[in-house]
């Protein structure tokens, strides 16, 4: 569709113009410093490389936006795990576990997907939006039903903290990052998700500051609040810049196509609670509350250590879907899939030698005494970090070629592994049996997507 709109305009939004012209500004002088550096013989292949400034302004967009978001989040959380201690924050960390298997129903595989149809198949854009937005909440709703009916058997008390607490992770799922993302708009995406997190983090500050009571209900509310304020802001900015009106563009045979058409990656995202959520409650079942306390600030740390490479995943997220065009050469697909892998594995590198060199000072620099078990199983974290880092890397490139099928298999083996090394070794080892079941079938998942990439990429 040739006038379809390709992007937005940013001078619209004041506010998110003014933090990405910051941003605009500060790439260029960092382009300018290295620039005046490097040896003169190395200059022009620099301004060759500088030619991909849009891709360097999402890297670093991405990086600072969201490392300056998690580092605020880590020590919000960190505060939260010692003012509500263990036991609390074990029942705050379950109830958003629940909430993390609703999200993966609710994106309904959309999140792994969408970028790619969104890019090969622009001229059904609009309709692709409305059609996965109008998805996402039916599925919100669905998962809320089942979350009241279920309540006894997931030993949950029915209030308006729980429904508060598993509805915060979904919001996210109903956002339109994706399509940011289609449009090489990241580091316009990510600032939306900064404010999400600071609007919740200066709230909950201030109650400390105040003095208030800070309790689950407390937590729960502000989060869904700020969460449906932000989306809103995406909605009302997608839909006034491309004339998307969301309620005249809705198809119900649009929203069947999608399911039908999504089924076996939504299926690779439902048995995906098995890498976290359910673990968390099968941890719940055999041992306590501080176990599950202690697991979820071992989760912490290795979300936080896992930002920068996800960020670039996010950028490579488009280029993957690029690659998998038709028209796309293999010795193309080839350069851009090593040299991404080569990227992703080094940037994890500053962060998993931590974990594996000193696991003991990480954990005393962050928590208080009643985490210092958590030392012993950091060094398994670091080394899963590698894994996952080379794993999304072949993970994007089969969904962008469309192997959907070996990628469900490949991810429902290692979704029953870890089941089955969970009920084997938590009842055994407790907190450790956990980050067994989390880490090892997982990476084996990410060397088998590693291996039929590479005899893809022969063909």
């Amino acid at each position: 569709m040739s006038s379809q709109i390709t992007s937005i305009n940013k001078k619209d939004n004041k506010l998110l113009y003014y933090i990405d012209s910051g941003l605009d500004k500060f790439v260029i002088l960092i382009i300018t410093v290295v620039r005046f550096f490097i040896p003169r013989k190395y200059k022009q292949r620099f301004d060759k490389l500088t030619e991909h400034k849009e891709m360097l302004h999402n890297v670093v967009g991405l990086a600072f936006f969201n490392a300056l978001g998690g580092l605020c989040v880590m020590v919000t959380q960190v505060k939260l795990a010692n003012y509500l201690g263990a036991s609390v924050y074990g029942i705050y960390s379950y109830c958003l576990a629940i909430g993390e298997v609703g999200a993966m129903f609710v994106r309904y595989g959309r999140n792994k997907t969408m970028v790619r149809d969104l890019i090969q198949f622009p001229e059904k854009r609009n309709s692709m939006i409305v059609s996965t937005s109008f998805l996402s909440l039916i599925n919100l709703g669905l998962f809320l039903a089942v979350a009241f009916v279920c309540h006894k058997p997931l030993d949950i008390e029915v209030n308006w903290t729980y429904f508060l607490l598993i509805l915060s992770p979904c919001i996210a799922q109903i956002s339109l990052g994706p399509v940011y993302e289609s449009l090489k708009l990241m580091s316009w995406s990510s600032i939306y998700a900064l404010l999400q997190k600071f609007g919740f983090l200066a709230v909950i500050w201030l109650l400390f500051f105040f003095h208030f009571d800070v309790g689950l209900f407390e937590i729960g509310i502000i989060v869904v609040i700020v969460g449906i304020v932000v989306v809103a802001m995406e909605y009302y900015e997608i839909g006034t810049q491309l004339h998307i009106n969301f309620l005249s563009k809705v198809r119900l045979i649009g929203i069947w196509n999608l399911y039908k058409s999504n089924f076996v990656i939504f299926l690779s995202c439902v048995t995906g609670v098995a890498f976290g959520p359910l673990i968390r409650l099968i941890l719940n079942n055999y041992t306590d509350s501080k176990s599950v306390g202690i697991y979820a600030a071992g989760l912490q740390i290795y979300h936080i250590c896992l930002f920068l490479n996800t960020q670039i995943s996010r950028v490579g997220n488009p280029m993957m879907a690029e690659a998998g065009k038709q028209d796309c050469s293999i010795k193309k697909r080839r350069r851009l899939v090593f040299r991404y892998a080569i990227i992703m594995f080094g940037t994890s590198i500053p962060f998993a030698l931590p974990m594996l060199v000193c696991p003991g000072l990480l954990t005393s620099m962050l928590f208080s005494e009643e985490y210092t078990s958590l030392e012993s199983y950091l060094p398994l974290l670091g080394v899963y970090l590698f894994a996952m880092a080379i794993g999304v890397v072949f993970m994007q490139y089969m969904i962008s070629m469309r192997l959907d099928k070996t990628y469900f298999t490949i991810y429902l083996t290692g979704a029953v592994l870890t089941v089955i090394f969970a009920y084997w070794l938590i009842p055994i080892y407790g907190v450790l049996g956990a980050f067994i079941a989390f880490c090892v079938p997982h990476s084996m998942g990410c060397l088998c997507y590693m291996l039929f990439s590479l005899k893809s990429l022969k063909k």
